[in-house]
């Protein structure tokens, strides 16, 4: 038996998602949480628990009003379908977030992120898309998968990120990005990092990438850590105004890029030996 949302009341819609997922982890039978085909107004964090999938039906959006994170995804849960809109200017949050602290490793877990839309139609540039955080003894996002990513009008469509703990090591390592397209944002895909331990984003693969820039774009990529690779297109690059459209920080190494449309010219190489 499928897990309803519209069959659990709440004081509005996003009290009602979350009611049906607070049931769905504490349920010993079937994990899925099923939207129906129609919009939600979403007012505060949903958070999709340990062992949860939250399954958008074909015309189910959120739409987001107020400045809130949106989805936090715990480990070994899965966000399928979505399609999010935001609808307020004063939003400038992370949409779909992922926090070291659950430590997402091992292959063998289920956390999928797949067939998303995620698109701020108030015409602010504001908010971050996808953003994956590491800051804590051993937090760690790893070997997650992201698939069939579609980000529009926001400020960063992708930010990885990984501070330096007190004690021991973070990582945001070993995760595959496939079929993303990023349209319209002022940044595309950003990494927070030092280059290797403690603190790193490495090892990240972004296959079958298609970047549409506009008059809004600062930068297509600001890439540290070692051994990511994108491979992709970018399009229409001279509606960029500011000549460096990647950016390879000090903090990066054996990184490879492989978006053949981007000029040599227009990409910075602060690292070592970096492919391009």
């Amino acid at each position: 038996m499928t897990i309803v949302v519209d069959n659990f009341n709440g004081a509005n819609d996003s009290a009602a998602v979350q009611a049906a997922i607070d049931y769905a982890h504490t349920y010993n039978g079937n994990k899925t949480v099923l939207l129906a085909d129609r919009d939600y107004y979403i007012t505060s964090k949903i958070v999709v628990k340990e062992g949860v999938r939250l399954l958008f039906g074909h015309a189910s959006r959120f739409v987001i009003s107020g400045n809130f994170r949106v989805l936090e995804i715990q480990r070994n849960a899965s966000l399928v379908g979505a399609y999010i809109a935001i609808d307020d200017a004063n939003f400038n949050s992370q949409v779909i977030y992922l926090d070291g602290k659950y430590r997402y490793y091992n292959t063998w877990n289920r956390t999928i992120i797949q067939d998303i839309n995620i698109v701020n139609w108030s015409g602010s540039y504001k908010g971050t898309g996808l953003h994956l955080y590491s800051n804590g003894t051993n937090h760690e996002i790893s070997f997650v998968n992201f698939r069939n990513i579609n980000i529009a009008g926001l400020n960063t469509a992708i930010r990885l990120q990984s501070v330096q703990p007190a004690t021991g090591y973070s990582w945001i390592n070993a995760n595959r990005f496939e079929s993303v397209s990023i349209d319209d944002c002022v940044q595309g895909i950003t990494f927070i990092s030092s280059e290797s331990i403690p603190n790193e984003c490495s090892g990240n693969l972004f296959t079958n990438l298609q970047i549409q820039p506009s008059g809004q774009t600062v930068k297509l990529m600001t890439i540290s850590s070692q051994y990511n690779e994108f491979h992709g297109m970018a399009w229409d690059l001279t509606q960029v105004k500011n000549n460096t459209l990647v950016e390879f920080t000090a903090q990066s190494s054996y990184n490879k890029l492989d978006i053949r449309s981007i000029p040599a010219s227009r990409i910075v190489d602060k690292g070592q030996f970096n492919m391009k």
